[in-house]
């Protein structure tokens, strides 16, 4: 074929790496998928099997490694010491003058709350973590990017990451940090006849003492950080940068109110979960504190390993490649970044592939 090409005067051509996609060969047990679906398990197939055996080792590590943290804490009992006898504890109000020099996170006024049942289950709080991100980035991809399967299963495994990355972390910190939770001490139920313990007054004790429901004294030892609030703050933030950069909120152009309300709603809701944490007194405000800024930080830091940019919004829409050169930036342009135009209609915008990025109109 190259021959009688050349004897007619035609010179053959090869494809560059830059003219046409690179194909590879599928594999014989996913000829069988649709097109998009192999494309995806392709593309994020061993990004989305490594996050999956972070889950399966959090969830390992939740159930079966012991307390390490909590089993060392000490709590007090202010009515049993060496100038009191009684066999009984009593709450804070009872407690001795000496309870004054107690750290108030030890105090018994800080764990003697009775137990409450969640208002927010850990099921519950799965399903809306998980289903609603999965709702608003299917309609997102409808509405401004043409039902991109591609960039939805991207987005996708941004949350599951953000998600699991903090479940890792707060289950890593619950075993060898731990903490009392609020209704500890109705959790534990200090043996009868219990006289000295440690301590000045002789009023600090470990969990040994304790004749509740193991299980219950295990989850009684778990309050840092609020695995709740984390994961719903890694939901939240994330989905609040996606749609920040699908709707082009802040960006060179005024956005309607309704738009900075549409991102914010998110948060709104992560901090509702924060208060419905507080209110059942599952934790201390402290553990909420920490659980948010755990899940805010892993949420800002996965969403910048899915997207080139966080704030930028030049850049914060277009997902990144699992490629080995990495992006390289030369004369204020990336390289090897699929670029995209948007141009605003109405306050959404739509994406356009393999044009250079402009300004809205």
């Amino acid at each position: 074929m190259e021959e009688a090409a050349s004897s007619v005067g035609i010179q053959p051509t090869r494809p560059t790496s830059g003219s046409l996609p690179i194909t590879r060969r599928p594999f014989p047990m996913l000829c069988c998928l649709p097109p998009p679906v192999y494309d995806c398990i392709r593309r994020c197939g061993l990004d989305w099997f490594v996050i999956l055996w972070i889950g399966a080792v959090t969830l390992s590590l939740d159930k079966w490694m012991p307390n390490v943290g909590g089993n060392h804490r000490y709590f007090r009992i202010p009515s049993v010491g060496l100038n009191n006898t009684s066999s009984t504890y009593a709450s804070a109000s009872t407690s001795t003058a000496s309870s004054a020099f107690t750290p108030l996170y030890f105090g018994a006024s800080e764990l003697d709350h009775p137990a409450r049942r969640q208002i927010i289950p850990f099921w519950l709080s799965a399903v809306l973590e998980i289903g609603i991100p999965g709702f608003v980035v299917g309609l997102l991809n409808l509405i401004c990017n043409n039902g991109s399967m591609r960039d939805c299963a991207r987005a996708m495994l941004g949350v599951v990451n953000s998600l699991l990355i903090c479940c890792f972390f707060q289950v890593i910190m619950k075993v060898f940090i731990g903490g009392f939770r609020p209704g500890f001490l109705e959790l534990c139920r200090p043996r009868p006849g219990v006289h000295h313990g440690v301590g000045y007054d002789g009023t600090y004790f470990k969990s040994e003492i304790c004749t509740g429901d193991h299980n219950m004294i295990a989850w009684g030892l778990e309050s840092f950080p609020s695995g709740h609030v984390a994961t719903a703050c890694g939901a939240a933030v994330f989905l609040s940068l996606y749609l920040n950069a699908k709707l082009k909120i802040f960006a060179d152009y005024r956005a309607n109110p309704l738009l900075i309300v549409l991102c914010l709603s998110p948060l709104v809701l992560s901090v509702l979960m924060a208060g419905a944490i507080s209110i059942d007194m599952s934790h201390h405000w402290h553990d909420i504190l920490a659980g948010a800024i755990l899940g805010s930080l892993v949420a800002i830091l996965c969403y910048r390993n899915a997207y080139a940019a966080v704030f930028d919004y030049r850049w914060n829409h277009i997902p990144l490649e699992a490629s080995s050169r990495g992006v390289i930036w030369r004369g204020g342009d990336r390289e090897g970044v699929e670029r995209r135009e948007y141009r605003v209609r109405y306050g959404f915008p739509r994406f356009y592939k393999d044009k250079e990025v402009q300004s809205p109109v």
